[in-house]
């Protein structure tokens, strides 16, 4: 048994420019968040260690607005991270379901350059991330098996950090991030996946000195992972993975909301999952579209783990 998990890559690309329409308007963003590095068999999971790896490559050739339309200028966001995972299921059970616990740690390679405001780039640790929730095993669903897992994770500011830059590997405020995970497996073959997080962002207290103001507050925010994989032999599943976020709440700078600054993305492509010997790797690629209030590009994930079953202990 084995539980899969991803990291939460907490990039901080300080403040960007609002729209085409009011570039001088500072306009907070959300932190970088799991889109898309869970996807295939994501909800299966049990008793005993996980440790992964996850190499990204994210690049955005255009700045979208609050329409949808593309920032006017010479504005692109490169981004490269290496991630360390470790997760521990236990044999502990609550309210049905095996207690866990996960720790991760993110390294960036950022680079930002803006048509109208201050770029820059950055390398170093992001922030931290430590959570804990219940996994359950799978379970008969008709002809099928279901498996799901609900974690709470938090994000602490112990990232690279400083207010005289604008680009920043680390947030500088808490970020709360709770997930569902699920999947399905009507057959042997076939298999549906989803996993949806809620994002709730404290206050950063200190803002890039250059905007002068006093604090700044990215909105909450849903996002969720969705995909559907099949076995082609024995080891080797091919399917189609995606992503959406949705902002519910307006940014927020020096207490006031920031009217139109809503985010908004989806993200659509095709992934592998190979797994043999304890070890899975997973390579899925991802093309956004309908982009609101952020950068909009393309996304390459790899995830590689390795799983060590725990032995169960009788008294």
């Amino acid at each position: 048994m084995y539980i899969r998990e991803v990291a939460l890559l907490f990039v901080r690309a300080g403040l960007l420019v609002a729209s085409a329409g009011d570039a001088l308007v500072a306009q907070v963003q959300l932190p970088v968040v799991n889109l898309g590095d869970t996807n295939f068999e994501d909800g299966l999971g049990g008793p005993g260690w996980l440790f992964e790896a996850f190499p990204t490559g994210y690049v955005a050739g255009e700045m979208k607005d609050a329409s949808g339309k593309t920032v006017v200028g010479s504005n692109r966001l490169t981004t490269y991270s290496a991630t360390a995972h470790i997760a521990f299921v236990s044999h502990k059970r609550f309210l049905g379901g095996w207690l866990l616990g996960e720790a991760l740690l993110p390294v960036v390679d950022l680079d930002l350059e803006l048509a109208s405001r201050d770029g820059g780039g950055v390398r170093g640790f992001g922030d931290p991330e430590f959570g804990s929730g219940l996994q359950w095993a799978p379970r008969a669903m008709g002809k099928g098996i279901f498996a799901q897992r609900v974690v709470v994770d938090a994000g602490v500011p112990a990232g690279k950090y400083i207010d005289a830059r604008a680009v920043n590997s680390g947030n500088h405020f808490v970020v709360i991030n709770p997930f569902y995970a699920f999947t399905y497996e009507p057959n042997k073959k076939l298999e549906f996946s989803a996993r949806v997080h809620y994002l709730w962002n404290s206050t950063n207290y200190e803002p890039y000195v250059n905007m002068g103001i006093r604090d700044t507050q990215a909105g909450q925010a849903l996002h969720a992972n969705y995909a559907m994989s099949y076995e082609l032999v024995k080891n080797v599943r091919l399917g189609f993975n995606g992503y959406w976020l949705q902002q519910l709440t307006d940014h927020r700078i020096n207490g006031v909301s920031v009217a139109n600054s809503k985010e908004r993305t989806v993200g659509l492509g095709p992934g592998l999952q190979l797994t043999g010997r304890g070890l899975w790797f997973r390579v899925n690629s991802y093309i956004e579209t309908g982009v609101r209030n952020r950068p909009s590009g393309i996304k390459l994930t790899m995830r590689i783990s390795r799983v060590l079953a725990a032995e169960a202990h009788h008294p």
